[in-house]
C-alpha cells in the first residue's frame, strides 16, 4: 500500500515524470512527427516541440528551491560536477551553432539532476505502481495501434505504405523509443510476477517489440536470451552436454526455413530497410581525416548521425565523450551492485533498471537515445535515484555499493 504522503511529499517529481513519460503521445492521434520519418505524418509544430521545455521547466525551478532550502546534501559529488559539465558544454555549443539537439543534452541531463536531487526518498511502492501504469499503457497502446492498422489500414509513424515496414512505436510512437520501455518492463516484470502471469506478459512484451522492427532492438534483445541460455547452461553441466547435442538439430530446421522464404519477400524487407541502414553507418575515414578540427572540442557544426557514440565524439570533443562514458558508466556499476545486494522485494526494479541502462549505452552504438525524449529522463531519473540513495523500501533508503 502506497501511503497518500507519498505523493504529497514528492508531488513535484511524479508530475514531472508523469509528464515526461506521457508527453509525446499526441503524435500517434494528431499524425505529426517528423516528415522526414513519416511520409503519412506531418511536421510537429513548433509550440508542440517546446512545450514539453515549458511546462518542465517551472518544476525544475521547483524541484532545486526545495532541494535549496532543505540540506542541500549531496553524497556524489563527481557525478553532479560531470553532470554539470557535460550539461553546460552542451549549452556553450549553442554559441556556434543553434541547433535543438545541444537543447536535448544539456536541459534533459540537468533537468534529470535536479528533479532527483530536490526529492528525500521515493519508495520502491511508489515506483512500482509507475511501473505497472507503464505497463498497462504500452499494451493498451499497440493493440490499440494494432487493431486500427488491421482494421482501418492507420499507419503509426515509422511506416511507409505499401511495405512491409510498419513499425508500431506504442505510445510514443517511437518504435525505438518504445523498445527501450519494453525492456524495462521486462526485466521488471519477469521478476515481479511469477508462473503463469509471468508467462503471458513476457508474451506481450516480446511480441510488442518484435512489433517496433527496430533491429537494434532484436539484436539485444537475442543476444540476452544467449548470455542467459549461457549461464544457465554453465550450471548445469548436463545441460551443456544434451545443448550441444541437439543444436545441430535445430539449426538445420532454421536454414531450410531461410532457405524457403520467397526472394521477393527479403528483397522487400532488404529494401524498405535500406534508408535505415544507411542511416546507421558513421562515415569513420571522413572524419578521421580531418582529427584536428573535432578532437578537442568538437566540430562546431552539430552532425545529427544516428551513432551517438560516434556523434558524440565529433560533435563535443573526446574529452566530453569520455566525461559522459564515464558517467554512464559509473550510474551503470551503481545499479548493478545493487542489484546484486537488493532483497527480493526490491529485485524486480533494480532488474528492469539493469536491463534498460545495459539497452540503452549499447544501443547508443546504433541510436542517438541520450537524445531521445522521454528515454533520456527515464534513464537519468531513475539511475540517479540509485546513485544518491534515494531509493525508499520500507523505513530506511537502499544505498549502492559504493565505487
Amino acid at each position: 500500500m502506497i501511503k497518500q504522503s507519498e505523493y504529497d511529499k514528492n508531488y513535484v517529481f511524479w508530475v514531472g515524470l508523469a509528464l515526461c513519460t506521457v508527453y509525446q503521445s499526441y503524435r500517434y492521434p494528431l499524425q505529426i512527427n517528423t516528415v522526414g520519418f513519416s511520409p503519412t505524418y506531418s511536421d510537429t509544430p513548433f509550440l508542440w516541440q517546446a512545450g514539453k521545455f515549458v511546462l518542465a521547466f517551472p518544476l525544475m525551478v521547483i524541484s532545486a528551491l526545495r532541494w535549496l532550502s532543505n540540506s542541500a546534501r549531496l553524497n556524489r559529488w563527481p557525478i553532479v560536477l560531470a553532470t554539470a559539465y557535460l550539461s553546460s558544454y552542451s549549452l556553450f555549443k549553442l554559441l556556434g551553432d543553434h541547433d535543438s539537439q545541444y537543447v536535448d543534452v544539456f536541459f534533459w541531463m540537468l533537468f534529470s539532476l535536479i528533479l532527483v536531487l530536490g526529492v528525500d526518498t521515493v519508495s520502491v511502492a511508489a515506483i512500482d505502481k509507475y511501473l505497472w501504469l507503464l505497463m498497462v499503457c504500452a499494451f493498451a497502446s499497440t493493440l490499440i495501434e494494432v487493431f486500427l492498422f488491421v482494421a482501418f489500414d492507420r499507419l503509426p509513424s515509422m511506416a511507409v505504405p505499401g511495405t512491409f515496414l510498419v513499425r508500431f512505436g506504442g505510445f510514443l510512437d517511437d518504435p525505438n523509443g518504445f523498445a527501450a520501455v519494453l525492456f524495462l518492463l521486462m526485466g521488471w516484470s519477469h521478476q515481479r510476477y511469477k508462473g503463469r502471469s509471468r508467462f503471458l506478459i513476457m508474451a506481450g512484451l516480446v511480441i510488442a517489440l518484435l512489433l517496433t522492427q527496430s533491429w537494434t532492438a532484436i539484436i539485444f534483445f537475442l543476444a540476452m536470451l544467449i548470455v542467459y541460455a549461457l549461464i544457465a547452461i554453465s550450471k548445469r553441466h548436463l545441460l551443456a552436454i544434451l545443448a550441444i547435442c541437439t543444436l545441430p538439430f535445430l539449426i538445420i530446421p532454421v536454414v531450410h526455413w531461410i532457405q524457403g522464404l520467397p526472394l521477393g519477400l527479403i528483397g522487400d524487407v532488404l529494401e524498405a530497410k535500406q534508408g535505415s541502414i544507411e542511416g546507421h553507418i558513421f562515415p569513420w575515414a571522413e572524419w578521421a581525416s580531418k582529427w584536428e578540427e573535432w578532437v578537442p572540442l568538437g566540430d562546431w557544426k552539430y552532425n545529427p548521425y544516428e551513432t551517438w557514440w560516434a556523434a558524440a565524439m565529433v560533435n563535443f570533443g573526446l574529452l566530453w565523450c569520455g566525461v559522459y562514458m564515464g558517467l554512464i558508466t559509473a550510474l551503470l556499476i551503481y545499479v548493478r551492485r545493487a542489484c546484486s545486494k537488493a532483497a527480493s522485494e526490491v529485485k524486480p526494479l533494480y532488474t528492469g533498471l539493469l536491463v534498460f541502462g545495459y539497452f540503452f549505452a549499447l544501443g547508443s552504438f546504433g541510436l542517438p537515445f541520450p537524445l531521445k525524449f522521454p528515454i533520456n529522463v527515464v534513464f537519468f531519473v531513475f539511475f540517479f535515484l540509485v546513485a544518491f540513495e534515494k531509493i525508499e523500501f520500507g523505513d530506511r533508503a537502499i544505498a549502492p555499493t559504493r565505487i
